[in-house]
């Protein structure tokens, strides 16, 4: 009896070991793989040049009343509540759509304003979007605002048009 359990507790003891060292081969073969065939990474620019331009302006324009996010997913501060098909397609129209600037209140932690860069020839991906965007923006209550890509903002121009300018 004592031998069976000796036994038993050895194959258990060489499945575990087994188990851990596949794993850890599967996790170095992966990894390795995920480079492989001469491919080259590098870092890209977040913003263009026009991106970064309005974020320096809007950064000045909200001070410490909302923290900004650029490139934000409208999935990740949505919340949508339907059933089915209409949630399937609402998720499918959201699907890789974000917002150019999120602006979050550092109480509620929630996106108050949302603004969007308008290119002057838009393609039909880019007036998609703007649909997109507008409708489920507008569904949740937050505000959307428009900027045009060919106009520099000055900071009382920004301010008044993301509503703060009678703010102190």
């Amino acid at each position: 009896m004592k031998e069976a359990i000796l036994v038993a507790a050895v194959v258990v003891m060489g499945m575990f070991w087994w188990m851990i060292a596949s794993t850890r081969k599967r996790g170095k073969r992966s990894a390795a793989r995920i480079l492989s065939g001469g491919a080259t990474v590098a870092s890209d620019p977040l913003l263009t040049e026009t991106e970064s331009a309005l974020y320096n302006v809007l950064q000045i324009a909200v001070q410490d009343r909302y923290l900004i996010f650029v490139h934000l997913p409208l999935w990740s501060f949505i919340s949508l509540e339907a059933q089915g098909k209409t949630r399937s397609r609402i998720l499918k129209d959201m699907a890789l759509k974000r917002v150019d600037f999120a602006l979050m209140h550092p109480g509620s932690r929630r996106v108050e304003q949302v603004v969007l860069i308008e290119e002057e020839s838009p393609s039909r991906y880019q007036e998609e979007r703007r649909r997109v965007i507008e409708s489920i923006v507008a569904a949740a209550g937050i505000k959307l605002v428009k900027t045009r890509s060919n106009k520099s903002y000055t900071i009382p121009e920004l301010t008044a048009l993301l509503g703060l300018a009678s703010e102190e």
